[in-house]
């Protein structure tokens, strides 16, 4: 994808989402709380990893 920082701002607006979401609607299910968990957690490393691409690229 050509322009980066457009991409971390979709990443970013995501994870919020997401996570809001996860408060908004909790859930007994533990299967369900631990996909949760590892799906936040895989979209939070990727993003960390493309800003410090994106910072030592463009920095």
């Amino acid at each position: 994808m050509k322009n980066k920082k457009f991409w971390l701002i979709i990443k970013l607006v995501l994870i919020s989402l997401f996570t809001l979401v996860i408060f908004a609607t909790p859930t007994n299910d533990v299967f369900r709380k631990w996909i949760r968990f590892i799906m936040l957690t895989v979209f939070v490393v990727s993003f960390i990893f493309d800003l410090s691409a994106y910072k030592k690229n463009n920095g």
